[in-house]
């Protein structure tokens, strides 16, 4: 769904043209101003505060959040609880939030870098293997290695304790 809306922006009334994008797990869109700044905005998944991609909860993304809230179709926001998992690794920080769930007996990891933006669901094979699910191929070219390895090595922390 594509929309314009009016927004007061620093006291001056403000054309802003709202292009949705799909997604599973945020409320998601494209936003470009009549001055042509644009960006990405989402919901984060665990307030359903409205955050501007790369710059976090800004108070444009709250105000921008509370009018495309009234075009949206399903503007329902259920809380998800986030595990947080932060650490140095070689001085360099590491951070991403994962949200577990069971599918039958299977352990699904859904996953969210420290922008709190979806990235993928992860679950254990039999094999002690890790299966990537929930994105496209696309995303695959640009998978971090290093950072999945070392959610993967995390992840492994956690399912022990749920065992």
């Amino acid at each position: 769904m594509n929309f314009n809306l009016q927004l007061e922006v620093n006291g001056v009334p403000t054309a802003v043209f709202i292009e949705e994008i799909p997604h599973r797990y945020h409320h998601m869109c494209r936003a470009s101003f009549q001055n042509g700044y644009e960006n990405i905005f989402f919901t984060d998944c665990e307030t359903g505060k409205w955050i501007e991609e790369t710059l976090g909860f800004t108070a444009l993304a709250a105000a921008l959040g509370k009018e495309i809230q009234k075009h949206l179709r399903s503007p329902f926001h259920v809380p998800k609880l986030l595990t947080w998992h932060n650490q140095y690794i070689n001085n360099k920080y590491f951070s991403f939030g994962f949200f577990m769930y069971l599918n039958g007996t299977q352990k699904l990891y859904q996953i969210y870098n420290s922008d709190r933006k979806y990235l993928y669901t992860l679950t254990e094979m039999k094999n002690e293997e890790w299966q990537i699910l929930g994105n496209t191929n696309n995303y695959y070219s640009h998978l971090d290695i290093f950072f999945l390895k070392n959610i993967v090595q995390a992840l492994a922390l956690y399912s022990e304790k749920v065992k």
